[in-house]
This record gives C-alpha cells, structure tokens and sequence, in this order.
C-alpha cells in the first residue's frame, strides 16, 4: 500500500515561456491551500429543517463599535461555516487535504475553492456541532477557483441553524472597511481573524495562465486552509472568498459578485462561461515607447504582445508584437496597442481583464488601438475560454 504524501493545493504550475514573461509583469502570488492532516469521522443526525435567513440578526450599527461586536458576528455566522476534507488520489498516491467553506442557498450548496477539492475521490464538510456530511461536487470552475457542493441532509436542529449566509455587493465594499475571515487554517476549525479591506480592484495571477480580476486584498490573516471561508462585513454579509495569501497582512479574497454569477451558473447548468478576447497583454515601457515613436496616448496604452489563433482577437485581424533587443534586454515591440473599450479609456491590462470578464461569450466590443502610429477601430465578437 502507498504511503499517503502531503500536498499544499493551489500552487502554480509551469508557464510557456512567453506567459511567464507577461505574468511576471503584473505580478504573481500563490493559492492557498491545506496540508495533509488526518480526522476522525463525527457523528450525523436526521433531517432538522428548513434553512432560512429571515430570523437571523446580525450586527447593527448601534453596537458596531462595542467589544462585544465581533462575539456575536461570529455566533451568527459560525453555524454557516463549514470545514472541506478531501480524499484523493494522484499518480497513485493518495492524499487528504482541505479547506474551508460556508452554506450558500437553502438547497445545500456550499461555496469553497476549486483546488481545495480538485482531484477529489470523496468530500466530507464537518460543521461547528461536529456533524459531517458527505457532500456531492455540483461543479468547479478553475478559472476563478470556485467550486460547488451540495449536502443532501439539512444539518440543522432546534439548537443548530445552518442557514445561507448573505451575499454582499463587492461593487460597494471600499478600502479601510472592518473584515473579518472565519475558517479552517491548518486545520484547526472555527478559527477566526479580522482585518481591514486593504484594496479592491487586484488582479491575480493563476496558475492555468489565465487572471482572477477584482480581487479583494485584505490584511485579515488568511493562513493554509482557510481557502474557500467567507470573509465578511460587519453586517454579516459575505464581501469574498477567501483564496491566497502572499506575505505578511496580504491577502485575497474573490469578490461576491463573481461568486455569485459563477455560482448560479454553475448550480444552474454545471459550468460557468468566461468571455474571451483571446490575447496576451503588456504595459508599453518608455524604452519601447521611444523605440516606436508613439504618440502620449499611444505611449499609455496596453501593447498586444500575442494574439491566439483562431480565437476572437485574431478573428478580428487584431495583430502581436515582436521581440527584439533593445539595450541588450528583451522587448516587445510593433504589437497593436488598446487605448479604448467601447469607448472607455483603457490603459492598464487590468482594466481591460475586468471589462472582458463582465461581458459574456458571443458579445461584441468595440476595440480602439494604435497600429505603425495610425488609430484604428474593429469590433471583436467574444469568444468562449476554452478549457
């Protein structure tokens, strides 16, 4: 029998050659996962009732600033809170991992990340009376690393109420906000830490070579497992998904809006569909700038330094860049440069990675560039990710 060998999920894997070039450019940080650990099983009870929000309170604003405020935000939520342990096998070994994650509509759908459950055989989510359920993957989407369950049993009893926790709308959560991460790190369950709303408006870097736009950074301690818990307001509603860590007080988490939409897709038909441009994108450098003789606006813009073919951008006769040496380092060069979306100014890589991702495959957009000096317009029709 093979010994059981520890992962950590959510590590990224190799890139091509270009793609870490391009990805080193806005950054990158890692996911956040769990350790192997070994459990014991706990014990299930029947059938209790519906799950339902409308009795329960959270905090107010009249005791927002009291001691006592995050006590009870965390015994109105903690029955909704759930620990993810994973069994697996991968290249013959097996292995048991998890996570955390939270009660998400009254059917028995749970919210957690996708790679704490990826190459799953079987999953089980303890909650905070120890009761376990075997819970069922309804569907995962690696590109925003969102995953749903779904537990048959309603674990609620007359002393125990797992009810959905409510969504936020990230839209409207703004830096220097109280939060607050509730989940499983290292295993230890129910554990809970606060923070603040750092920024909004991250871009992360996956290890598919694909981005995660909006995320929510925040400096609430997220430690290996707690991948896939809330983080909350102090109204008790769930701003994000907790998903990586990278360093001290740095965290992030995926905002609401976008689980939700990937959720309701995914509960509705199995999977999410992510819009396409179909392109590999740079800041233009003022060496590269110079070397063009581009114009200020130009000089602003978000060179296209690979454009995939057959996929929407090439369809659209939307041209890469080329790589040349200026002052014996690599650049890229003479690539078509966006300045505008649908008319909306467009001159960072992370504006035109959020705007894709709000449309929806098969939508057109209306595409302003630079190509040899002269501003130019087409219009692409969005494509399907592919997988």
């Amino acid at each position: 029998m093979r010994k059981p060998i520890s992962l950590f999920r959510g590590k990224a894997g190799k890139m091509l050659p270009l793609a870490a070039v391009l990805f080193l450019l806005i950054g990158f940080v890692l996911g956040v996962g769990l350790m192997t650990f070994f459990y014991q099983g706990g014990s299930t009870v029947d059938f209790a009732g519906e799950n339902s929000i409308d009795n329960v309170t959270y905090a107010t604003s009249s005791n927002k600033n009291s001691s006592e405020t995050y006590k009870i935000l965390y015994q109105q939520i903690i029955d909704s809170v759930v620990s993810v342990k994973v069994q697996g096998e991968i290249n013959g070994n097996q292995f048991k991992s998890g996570g955390s994650g939270f009660v998400y509509d009254e059917k028995g759908h749970i919210i957690t990340n996708q790679h704490v459950v990826d190459n799953a055989d079987s999953v089980e989510v303890y909650f905070s009376n120890d009761i376990v359920r075997k819970a069922k993957i309804i569907g995962t989407d690696k590109y925003s690393d969102i995953a749903v369950l779904k537990v048959k049993e309603d674990p609620s009893n007359k002393n125990f109420t797992a009810h959905p926790l409510p969504m936020a709308n990230s839209s409207e959560i703004k830096p220097g906000q109280i939060a607050m991460a509730i989940g499983t790190p290292h295993g230890l369950e129910g554990s809970v830490t606060h923070g603040i709303i750092s920024a909004t408006g991250r871009t992360m870097s996956t290890s598919n070579g694909f981005s995660i736009p909006n995320m929510i950074q925040t400096d609430a301690p997220l430690n290996p497992g707690n991948s896939g818990g809330p983080l909350v307001d102090l109204s008790g509603q769930v701003v994000g998904v907790n998903r990586a860590k990278s360093g001290d007080n740095l965290g992030f988490a995926i905002p609401s809006n976008k689980v939700q939409r990937v959720a309701n897709a995914i509960i509705e038909k199995g999977e999410y569909e992510h819009s396409w441009l179909g392109v590999q994108m740079l800041p233009v450098s003022s060496k590269m700038a110079d070397f063009m003789n581009l114009n200020d606006e130009a000089a602003r813009g978000v060179m296209i330094a690979a454009v995939i073919e057959d996929g929407p951008a090439y369809d659209a006769g939307l041209k890469g860049a080329k790589s040349i040496e200026i002052d014996d380092q690599m650049a890229f060069v003479n690539g078509d440069i966006i300045v505008a979306i649908d008319d909306k100014k467009m001159y960072e890589s992370d504006q035109i990675i959020t705007y894709i991702d709000k449309k929806r495959p098969s939508e057109t957009i209306e595409v302003d560039y630079y190509r040899n000096g002269e501003k130019m317009t087409t219009e692409v029709k969005l494509g399907t990710r592919p997988n």
